[in-house]
């Protein structure tokens, strides 16, 4: 400074510099490196200050060592310019300053939540690591929102730096540095993205597949089901582990919580005792919370398309959906107040009346049906109950009446706990009884409308074919003499039929005359009595498909008893009947 006004050159440009209170010229102010942002800020601001000044100072300079001329105007707008640049440079010293404290809140928050995950990962064991999985989205989004947070705002500060290239000439490159520096800085919680998402989240899901229960090596599938209930096209499966439908599925970094879970295989059958001779299917759809517990069973099965009705359609949330639907199912069946709101939590055996209910509507879907006729009524139900939640449909009201009609719930029961107590204790399977099927039974408006054993308008005998004798709604024959004829087309039913005088007593040996080799899957017993020649002709089906002709009564009265069933100890029909020749 001294050497600059040894001649009176420039001596009015430092005092004019000293008037604005800059003493010190800096020609640099960027360093190579900026490791804290706060002094990066604060060297940045200063070197641009001090560099901007310098760059007045020469100019100021070189106009003194001009010829004299009043510059008075030319100061003034410089002194405006000065003060032009001082406020933006106030702008953007504002705008950093809040970028700092914007972004560290984010950058601590962010590192108290990754300092959480490592402290969780090694105290926790493998199966609660999965529950951090939320902890990790969250952080995702808010690395996500900071990157898009820090680019908007380093693009308006770039645009300030522009406007002070334009004033003062500064080179750009300071804007390049300034993103260099955040650029470093966000390189870092890329780095980190990449490793959380890289990260294997597996949730563990463990549960039953029950109507009733499915075998071992039956299949159970979960696919990914997108915010529509759509599959994303990720799927994982496994296999069933026992005879009592239990399975243990992981699956892979689910990138939602919605899933459908499908068991498909052959299952064990309740009302027969005895396993299925095809395979069928059972779905439900459910939201993964954490590792837990989700069975897949008849309710998960009826309750689907309804639940993505209201979901889709009446815009419910899922968890509304899923809770009105299973109500709606089990209204449809009489049951109110169950406090059921998760139909994938009900199991075949636990606390309180969810497998009791379970039991019973998986008993009344059974009946005597085949594998293709239990798919066929559930799948019919779920689609009736789909757009309103009543179950509207008479036709299969009424089957499930008809075959209940048939149904021996204390021996389905007793089949129930033979086979369950081999696995759990024996006072939680003792718990278990059949009175949602009684309180279905005796409170439904729905009636049997048709009957499992066929008695056929017409028998073929050996003198060809006449009236049926054993036609339930047929109580007066005549003409042609009558033969007797059953056909019995479900799988587990049997039927009994016994002959007496009108009066009840046994037959006179003789009044009736049986054809030897007629019946097929039948067998035939007089029960005679050689003190009194008399006899209780009695004709028992022992298998499907029984065709029963066995030759005819005399002219007479007759009472005529039919005795239905798993089992033919329980009497179920009887009619008076009258035969003229």
């Amino acid at each position: 400074m001294e050497e600059l006004t040894k001649d009176g050159c420039f001596s009015k440009e430092l005092h004019l510099l000293a008037s604005l209170g800059l003493t010190e010229i800096k020609t640099t102010f960027v360093s190579e490196e900026y490791p804290h942002f706060h002094l990066f800020q604060n060297n940045f601001m200063k070197g641009l200050i001090t560099y901007s000044i310098a760059i007045f100072t020469i100019f100021l300079a070189i106009l003194s060592c001009q010829k004299q001329v009043d510059y008075g105007p030319d100061i003034t707008q410089l002194k405006s310019d000065v003060a032009s640049l001082k406020s933006s440079i106030t702008s953007i010293t504002a705008q950093l300053t809040n970028l700092e404290a914007s972004l560290k809140a984010k950058i601590d928050l962010t590192n108290a939540k990754i300092d959480t995950i490592n402290t969780s990962i090694n105290t926790l064991n493998t199966k609660t690591i999965t529950g951090l999985s939320a902890d990790i989205l969250a952080i995702n989004s808010s690395i996500i929102n900071t990157n898009k947070e820090t680019t908007r705002r380093l693009d308006s500060i770039r645009t300030a730096i522009l406007k002070i290239d334009t004033l003062v000439g500064v080179n750009t490159a300071s804007a390049s540095t300034l993103s260099d520096s955040y650029s470093r800085l966000l390189t870092n919680y890329v780095t980190l993205l990449k490793i959380v998402q890289t990260t294997t989240i597996i949730t563990e899901i463990s549960g039953s597949v029950f109507k009733g229960s499915f075998l071992r090596g039956s299949l159970l599938f979960l696919y990914e089901l997108d915010t529509s209930l759509n599959q994303t096209g990720r799927s994982f499966n496994t296999t069933i582990d026992d005879d009592y439908g239990n399975f243990d599925l992981k699956a892979q970094n689910l990138s939602g919580k919605l899933v459908r879970v499908v068991g498909d295989g052959f299952y064990w059958n309740e009302v027969l005792n005895e396993n299925s001779s095809t395979k069928i299917s059972l779905t439900g759809i459910c939201k993964i919370d954490s590792n837990e517990t989700v069975n897949v069973n008849v309710l998960t099965h009826l309750e689907r398309a309804r639940v993505e009705y209201l979901y889709n359609i009446k815009r419910l949330t899922f968890d509304s959906a899923k809770a009105q639907a299973v109500t709606e199912v089990l209204k449809a069946f009489g049951y109110t107040n169950t406090g059921i709101k998760r139909a994938e939590k009900v199991g075949v055996v636990g606390i309180g009346d969810g497998s009791k209910i379970l039991l019973a509507i998986s008993t009344l879907m059974q009946g005597y049906r085949t594998e293709s006729e239990v798919t066929q009524i559930m799948n019919d139900f779920a689609n009736d109950l789909k757009k309103d939640g009543i179950l509207d449909d008479v036709t299969i009201g009424n089957d499930l009446t008809t075959h209940l009609y048939y149904v021996d719930t204390a021996a389905v029961l007793s089949n129930f706990k033979v086979k369950y107590r081999k696995l759990y204790n024996a006072d939680t399977v003792n718990s278990v009884d059949m009175r949602f099927v009684k309180n279905f039974q005796n409170n439904t408006t729905f009636v049997k409308d048709k009957e499992l054993i066929d008695y056929p308008i017409q028998s073929t005998g050996l003198y060809g074919t006449a009236a049926n004798i054993f036609r339930k709604d047929v109580t007066a024959f005549t003409g042609t003499r009558p033969y007797q004829s059953v056909n019995v087309t479900r799988k587990g039913l049997y039927v009994k039929i016994e002959a007496y005088k009108s009066d009840g007593t046994k037959l006179s040996n003789g009044v009736f005359s049986a054809c030897a080799g007629c019946n097929s899957n039948w067998a035939y017993d007089q029960r005679y009595d050689g003190t009194t020649n008399t006899i209780i002709p009695t004709w028992t089906s022992t298998g499907q498909l029984s065709h029963l002709d066995m030759g005819g009564f005399s002219a007479g009265s007759y009472l005529i008893k039919y005795f239905e069933g798993p089992n033919t100890n329980k009497l179920s029909f009887s009619k008076t009947i009258t035969i003229s020749y």
